[in-house]
């Protein structure tokens, strides 16, 4: 038997992915109401998955509006990207020192994964995920690490439109393979730097393109 925090979470997961699907658009207001019978729950736990998510910064709540989805901004972007960048070069750093033949292996895998002709944007994703996080385990830094993985949650709506209006696959390939050269040679420095311009160039390209189309 589900508990009301399984429900939660449940309802939590369909919505994230619904706007990760983009089945849930930038700025669509989502009734409480209709996605309780779409799941099938009451609408406690609906309503308890709107927080969650307002506190991801997937969803807005507004006293007035209801709960839409976060729209896209340019400017938001750039805060999140700018937190991304000092969190993740910091975390990049301090892994090279410590990195395990395990989590060496399991990066080389994710990457010949990435590699696959035929490869989808939502496969595309988690595998990203999976290395950065894979990578910025070795760090040995609990907190940071959530840090990280919160501000990846809020900006992977942007990365899904990144992938398929701005650059596609080829960049992240290239960046992801020159940030593993650096750790293989056990440079720190070099690791940061790369995992930097990295984070640069996507966030570039995004900002570029929100701009350009009015966020």
């Amino acid at each position: 038997m589900t508990t009301a925090k399984t429900r939660q979470e449940a309802a939590a997961e369909q919505i994230r992915r619904g706007i990760f699907d983009g089945r849930y658009r930038p700025g669509q207001r989502l009734k409480q109401q209709e996605l309780a019978q779409l799941f099938g729950y009451s609408t406690i736990p609906v309503r308890e998955a709107f927080r969650q998510l307002a506190a991801e910064g997937l969803i807005i709540l507004d006293p007035q509006r209801g709960a839409r989805v976060v729209e896209l901004s340019s400017k938001r972007l750039e805060e999140i990207y700018d937190i991304r960048i000092r969190l993740e070069t910091l975390a990049a750093s301090r892994a090279v020192r410590r990195m395990t033949p395990e989590a060496t292996a399991r990066i080389q895998a994710i990457l010949k994964k990435m590699d696959r002709a035929g490869i989808t944007d939502p496969e595309w994703l988690a595998l990203d995920w999976e290395l950065h996080d894979t990578l910025y385990a070795c760090a040995g830094h609990e907190v940071l690490c959530k840090l990280i993985s919160n501000l990846r949650v809020s900006a992977e709506p942007y990365l899904r439109l990144e992938l398929a209006k701005v650059a596609g696959y080829g960049p992240g390939r290239r960046e992801h393979r020159r940030i593993f050269r650096a750790c293989l040679r056990g440079n720190a420095e070099a690791t940061a730097k790369a995992t930097a311009a990295h984070l640069r160039r996507v966030a570039r390209g995004l900002v570029s393109y929100l701009r350009k189309n009015g966020n």
